[in-house]
This record gives C-alpha cells, structure tokens and sequence, in this order.
C-alpha cells in the first residue's frame, strides 16, 4: 500500500531527527496530529480526503527544513534538561555526603588531615560550581530559543561540563580516599548508610554520564550528525 503524503512526512521527520526515542516519537507524534487536525479541516471545506492531505502537507512545508527546525528544539530541549539535572544532582550528592559526615563525622576517633580536609572540601566547590555552570547553560538555550539561535554549541557545552565535573570531582575523591588511608576509608562505608549513600551517587553519575554523551551527540554539527 503507497504512503499518503502525511505518513512521507512523518516518515521523513522520524528518519531525520537524532536524539532520545521517546522525545523524537513525542515530537513525530506531534507532527501527524497536526496534519491531522488540517486535514480534517480541509475536509470540512469540502475536499476529498486525499486532496485535503496534499494540501495540509503543502502549508506544512519542506520536510527537510522542518526536521533542522525541531532538531534544534530536541537539542535544546535535551540541553536544558540535563542542565537541570547537574544543577539539582551535584549539591544534592554535597548535602548527601555532608548528612553522612553529620551523622558520623569521624568512623575511627581521628580528624581529617589537612590535605584530606582540603580535598574534601574541593570536591564541595566542584560540585557547586558545576551546578551553577548549568544553571547558565540552562539560561542560555532557554534565551537562545527565545531568540532563534542554534543551540548545539551550548548543549554539547553541557555534556563537556557534565563529564569534566565526573571526572574532576570523581579524581578527587578516590584521591581524598586514597590520602585518607585505608583504615579510614574501610570506617567510613562500613555503615549501612554510607553503603547507600555511596550507591545512590554511583547511580546518579552514571545518568549524569549518559546524559552528558547524548548532549555531546546532539551538539555535533548537523552535517556529521546525518552521516554518522
């Protein structure tokens, strides 16, 4: 059976559009109703089903052109969410780890080092900054789509800032388990709260690094994301 015109278009718009399943099917989905509505409204002028179609899917314009269109607002919209995401996970995992020391600040009677202090506290500073970061890039595609401008720049800014923060904040604190020892270190996640606190972290990392990967996937130039 040949595809009417709407079922090219969608088509065309599934096989064009990259990023998550689920917002691309929500944004195709969205399409079809649409055409959908005009052609029933052309219908009710009086046109044959078929001419109705051929005429909603005029007024909708070069499928093409529309894809770069809604690829740009997927980008975008993927963007601020995983901005969000860093800007509520990385203070929440400071206040997470700092109820944990609250609760058992020092597992075997001794203080931290100096240094072990100061990394601690670097790992704090990381994790803030970090979620203050997003909160621009959240800004900037939010005002950039107001604006019309291209947000894949700023989203893969988001995955760069997403793994570097991992990386940086994850460095430090093996070093600061390191440097803290390992009588200490086996002290400190001996408790069933450390346990889940350490698991609950491992968890929100891992969605943060497969957020971070679709935002630097979704910010390469649309040229290479077509051959790719």
């Amino acid at each position: 059976m040949t595809a009417g015109p709407v079922d090219t278009v969608t088509d065309t718009l599934a096989r064009s559009l990259r990023g998550p399943h689920r917002a691309r099917r929500e944004m195709v989905r969205e399409v079809r109703d649409g055409l959908g509505d005009a052609t029933e409204a052309y219908q009710a002028t009086g046109l044959s089903p078929a001419e109705a179609e051929r005429r909603a899917v005029a007024d909708f314009g070069d499928p093409q052109q529309v894809a770069g269109e809604l690829q740009a607002e997927l980008t975008a919209r993927y963007g601020r969410r995983t901005a969000a995401l860093m800007a509520v996970a990385f203070p929440g995992l400071v206040l997470l780890w700092d109820l944990l020391w609250a609760l058992d600040p020092t597992p075997d009677g001794r203080a931290l080092e100096p240094h072990a202090a100061l990394l601690a506290r670097a790992v704090d500073l990381l994790s803030l900054a970090a979620a203050g970061g997003s909160l621009v890039v959240a800004a900037t595609l939010w005002l950039g789509a107001r604006r019309g401008s291209r947000p894949e720049l700023v989203t893969r800014g988001a995955g760069l800032l997403a793994f570097g923060t991992l990386a940086a904040v994850g460095g430090t604190s093996v070093l600061l388990n390191v440097l803290s020892g390992a009588d200490r270190a086996d002290a400190t996640y001996d408790s069933p709260l450390a346990v889940v606190v350490a698991a609950t972290t491992g968890c929100v990392a891992c969605w943060l690094a497969v957020s971070g990967h679709r935002c630097l996937r979704l910010g390469r130039p649309r040229d290479r994301q077509r051959t790719s």
